[in-house]
């Protein structure tokens, strides 16, 4: 009795150790992710010349002329219009796709037509495509439709990129899908598009909401599509106008650093705020209820 007394106890000692060894190696790896995050947020207020000479130390005072609006303007960069721009691009791309997608991918895991496995088969191989490999083919695409410097011109490559992937993962939802809803509300006399609207969609804003989260966060934050085909400073996303405190030769860090800050917190906070749902509609559909 005692020899099993004394085997438990150790056994007991030994998981709560491996407990605390993985939590204390999982707490290091966060604080090594999230350091140049909290890096960046501190020396936004430390003046250009401080951040040269003390990269790591912590700002002697807070420099808010960092933040100076006035002062973007005097270097030429309309921080305010930059701003309208990634937003009206982000809200119009992702209203648009998770549209497209939810029809998509109902249609796919609900709906018999010819050619079905083939199109799942087609979106799989467009996943694996790098997006970037397509640049060149893409601009000149874009010139030829003259949306060159324009917000359209980013809005449907957005659009187009981020198709295979949320339908995918909608019609991996929908496929667990109650058949007896959809059943009960067509004997009710419902068509397939009332049935979607009135009860699917109210049913599922748990993967919906994944698929607003996960575009808002790439496109928000995509850099290079908009650097080639937005040219003009009036067009210009958030993530390169604020390139305009790089120079060639010199770089004004305080800025430069401060603008980064101001494009970072709205995906924070919207991650921050929803990122339960990604969990949920990443997981839903995996088991049925």
């Amino acid at each position: 009795m005692f020899k099993k007394t004394l085997k438990s106890k150790r056994n007991d000692f030994g998981g709560f150790f491996n407990n605390s060894l993985i939590q204390l190696v999982l707490v290091i790896w966060a604080l090594f992710q999230l350091y140049p995050v909290i890096w960046l947020f501190y020396s936004s207020f430390k003046p250009t010349p401080d951040i040269r000479s003390k990269l790591f130390a912590l700002p002697e005072y807070l420099y808010l002329k960092n933040y100076d609006i006035n002062y973007y303007h005097q270097k030429g960069i309309t921080i305010g219009i930059y701003l309208r721009n990634s937003t009206i691009v982000t809200v119009v791309s992702i209203l648009i796709l998770t549209f497209v997608c939810l029809i998509a991918g109902y249609a796919i895991a609900k709906i018999k037509f010819p050619g079905k496995n083939l199109l799942i088969i087609f979106l799989i191989g467009l996943i694996g495509i790098p997006i970037h490999s397509l640049i060149i083919p893409l601009y000149y695409f874009i010139a030829r439709m003259g949306l060159l410097s324009t917000l359209w011109g980013l809005i449907l490559p957005y659009i187009a990129f981020g198709i295979p992937f949320s339908v995918l993962m909608l019609q991996t939802y929908f496929r667990q899908f109650p058949d007896e809803l959809i059943e009960a509300a067509m004997i009710d006399g419902c068509s397939h598009l009332r049935l979607f609207f009135t009860v699917v969609v109210p049913i599922s804003l748990g993967a919906i909401s994944t698929v607003l989260i996960v575009n808002f966060i790439s496109i928000w934050n995509e850099f290079l599509f908009s650097l080639v085909i937005n040219r003009d400073n009036a067009a210009k996303t958030l993530t390169v106008g604020i390139m305009g405190f790089k120079g060639q030769y010199v770089t004004d860090w305080g800025p430069y650093l401060a603008g980064l800050v101001i494009a970072v917190v709205p995906s924070i906070i919207f991650y921050a705020i929803f990122h339960r749902n990604i969990i949920k509609g990443m997981t839903a559909g995996s088991l049925k209820g």
